[in-house]
């Protein structure tokens, strides 16, 4: 093991399915590519096999799911990308023993860890045999480098998180925010998407993302009203109609 591995918060650990960590971006917002070189490890608990590893938020990791073979194990599940604050857009990256250079999973000469904010999932997989971490497919995301048989289940239906679905090229809406933890989508203005700046979790440019949807199940949201903005221009019309009825019946009185 190479002295780089040994930098604090460069070693993640996986124990058991009350045990886990896997690595995200240094910084609250990070984007999950962009911090391919200076990711961290994080943990559900303390772990001194993750020398330096910090804790999860809490409510990020909203489901565990345990699995294992001849040398290997996994752990995957969803996540709630607003607790770290995340940004929606974001299709994702990968992380592995070359990016961030030096890190490993404790007692494992591999692992292949993969964080989708855009559909809020993730998977962590250690392996002894190079071939059994699938480091090759980043672009194809997580079922793809993980199988079929691993389970994303949890909390929420599969499939691209509500804001997710307001994305457009990459990006929330003009006038949308992310929301804060525990917290629902804010705009800066009464008429959010008309005028403004875009907003992206780091506060910068959006920046491509390396892994796409492969076969995971995805929704392009350009070009598109998402089903919530086309209930409550249903309910503007409906509203604006009883006003004018409402109106017309007094004159006829």
């Amino acid at each position: 093991m190479g002295t780089q591995a040994q930098i604090k918060g460069q070693i993640a650990s996986l124990d058991s399915a009350d045990n886990y960590c896997f690595f995200l971006p240094p910084m609250v917002g990070g984007d999950i590519a962009a911090n391919e070189d200076r990711a961290i490890a994080f943990c559900n608990k303390p772990n001194s096999r993750a020398p330096g590893a910090k804790i999860f938020p809490p409510g990020f990791v909203l489901s565990a799911h345990w699995a294992s073979g001849k040398d290997w194990i996994q752990i995957s599940g969803q996540i709630d990308p607003v607790q770290y604050q995340l940004n929606p857009c974001d299709t994702g990256g990968q992380y592995d023993i070359k990016a961030p250079v030096g890190a490993s999973c404790a007692g494992y000469a591999h692992f292949v860890n993969v964080i989708e904010p855009e559909i809020g999932v993730y998977g962590m997989k250690c392996c002894q045999q190079k071939a059994d971490c699938d480091v090759s497919h980043s672009t194809y995301g997580v079922r793809r480098i993980y199988g079929e048989q691993t389970n994303f289940s949890g909390p929420r239906a599969d499939g691209p998180l509500p804001l997710s679905l307001k994305c457009v090229n990459g990006k929330l809406p003009a006038g949308m925010t992310i929301p804060a933890a525990g917290g629902v989508p804010s705009a800066t203005s009464a008429a959010a998407g008309a005028g403004g700046a875009n907003a992206t979790a780091s506060g910068g440019a959006a920046i491509p993302m390396k892994t796409g949807s492969g076969s995971d199940a995805k929704v392009g949201s350009e070009g598109k009203i998402s089903p919530s903005s086309a209930a409550s221009n249903s309910n503007i019309l409906i509203a604006a109609t009883a006003v004018v009825s409402l109106a017309a019946g007094l004159v006829m009185a």
